[in-house]
């Protein structure tokens, strides 16, 4: 007689649309708490998420902007930053009205939350340390504050000739070339007007540390002085000739001959150049010391200390000339044909120069 076998088969019961609806409603507070962390893992993570930049990114907000407007400059500069993620986070905690306008510098790595909470703290004074190198024309400043910070350099050129601060010296000037302080500052960026207020700032420097030395000698004319420093500034960085090249300007002005001073007819030229041609030296202008006796109308460019000092303070001696020596020195005579001797010295230099870069 043949046997069948009885083979146990396992199935498992099937899982109904039911049965799923049945467990999460039994388990609703369980749902919502994983929701809920889930919810909140998103959100740091958002939050805490950086942009990775190696430069810092500068943003403008003007008035009237609102979180829109600042995400589409923030996102013209950052492709990668969500403007609506942006703007959910800056309605949700309630910073959409609390924006307030000013330059503001987003540093490497800043995240969301970040921006959001610089934008809108009136007590968060953002500074920048940048130094103004001496001898700096107002439009060669306008540049580099541009780059820097990132600020309007046409607006920053209006605001020196601010009328005000220019009668606050007593002196007649278009601007305040000359008279915008070459120094290290910590500029605060969040400011409407950063070009007004930056303006202020160098031109604080030069009353609080210039001003004083012009002061200590009581007939000192403030424009010749400055004038005259800023020509000094131009023709050396060497602070130990700066009297020395000083005395040589005096001597010629109380000679009544021409200053010939090469950088005044860099500065009156519509273009900038590195090295003047003898057409230059015809340019027709009132800064052009080649044709004109006396000081130019106003200073070349913006001085430092030293020499504003050695303006105040010629070297007596009797020099009427100087020539580069091609190492940041001048050699100095005290007639024509010295000085000849000195021009051919310095053209055996340059020329020697070239051979050995040519060679």
């Amino acid at each position: 007689m043949r046997l069948k076998k009885f083979i146990k088969v396992s199935v498992t019961p099937s899982i109904s649309v039911k049965d799923i609806s049945t467990y999460l409603f039994k388990n609703v507070n369980l749902l919502i708490a994983l929701s809920g962390i889930l919810i909140c893992y998103l959100l740091i993570k958002i939050l805490i998420a950086g942009f990775h930049r190696e430069e810092n990114i500068r943003l403008h907000i003007a008035e009237g902007d609102n979180l829109k407007t600042v995400a589409e400059k923030i996102k013209s500069e950052v492709p990668e930053f969500n403007k609506l993620t942006f703007r959910v986070l800056g309605r949700l905690f309630k910073y959409d009205r609390k924006i307030l306008p000013g330059l503001y510098l987003l540093k490497p790595g800043f995240t969301y939350l970040d921006i959001l909470n610089q934008i809108t703290n009136p007590l968060v004074a953002q500074t920048v340390l940048i130094t103004v190198p001496e001898g700096l024309t107002i439009k060669q400043i306008a540049r580099l504050l541009k780059k820097r910070l990132g600020i309007d350099s046409a607006r920053f050129v209006s605001e020196t000739e601010n009328d005000s601060l220019i009668k606050s010296l007593g002196i007649r000037a278009e601007n305040l070339e000359g008279f915008l302080f070459p120094d290290t500052y910590d500029f605060k960026l969040n400011k409407t007007n950063p070009e007004a207020e930056i303006v202020r700032v160098l031109f604080n420097g030069f009353r609080k540390k210039v001003l004083p030395e012009i002061k200590k000698k009581p007939d000192a004319d403030i424009m010749k002085v400055i004038t005259l420093a800023s020509i000094i500034e131009a023709e050396t960085r060497y602070d130990p000739e700066k009297k020395t090249i000083s005395g040589v300007y005096h001597n010629r002005l109380r000679k009544g001959m021409k200053l010939e001073a090469d950088p005044t007819v860099l500065y009156a030229l519509p273009e900038p150049k590195k090295r003047l041609l003898y057409s230059d030296l015809k340019y027709n202008s009132p800064y052009n010391t080649y044709l004109n006796k006396g000081l130019p109308p106003g200073p070349i460019n913006n001085p430092g200390l030293q020499s504003v000092i050695a303006a105040l303070y010629p070297e007596k001696h009797n020099y009427f000339y100087f020539v580069a020596r091609g190492d940041g020195s001048h050699r100095f005579a005290e007639n024509y044909q010295d000085h000849l001797k000195n021009v051919e010295l310095y053209r055996s230099y340059l020329n020697e120069k070239k051979y050995m870069q040519e060679k």
